[in-house]
């Protein structure tokens, strides 16, 4: 599993290196290179190094490329691991109403980064109760035509 550190960090550089190489990716990497392939509009910023774990600007928009994926990555995992169940079941229910599967993805990752940053930055742990009240209230409606 990925997390905010340098050792995740270097992790994710090396699946971009091995990708623009066009070598093979390690089954434990599997999950970074799915999420890369999702955003290519990333795929420059990776060859800047480290540098790429900085706020960048993407499309007239300030993202961090490196917590974009991590978040990915650890949404991800909630989804295939089915940990927790309400990941998957909220993600089905979205996808369901005719929601895109990447705006899904981002709209869940959406609510987890701000429970998990607000509770980094208050000193407390994951407040899974507050994710599960926060997904089962997103919601979509298709536009009509």
């Amino acid at each position: 599993m990925v997390a905010f550190d340098k050792e995740s960090q270097a992790r994710i550089l090396k699946v971009a290196e091995l990708r623009r190489e066009g070598k093979e990716i390690d089954e434990m990497d599997e999950r970074i290179d799915f999420v890369m392939d999702m955003h290519p509009e990333y795929d420059e910023l990776w060859e800047m190094g480290e540098l790429a774990c900085y706020p960048q600007e993407v499309d007239g928009k300030i993202v961090n490329p490196f917590v974009h994926t991590v978040l990915h990555v650890k949404v991800d995992h909630q989804i295939l691991f089915e940990r927790p169940p309400f990941v998957l079941e909220t993600k089905n229910r979205l996808e369901g109403a005719g929601m895109d599967t990447h705006e899904v993805l981002h709209a869940i990752i959406q609510e987890y980064a701000n429970i998990h940053f607000d509770n980094f930055r208050n000193d407390r742990g994951f407040d899974e109760l507050a994710y599960y009240n926060q997904l089962k209230n997103l919601n979509f409606q298709k536009k009509e035509e």
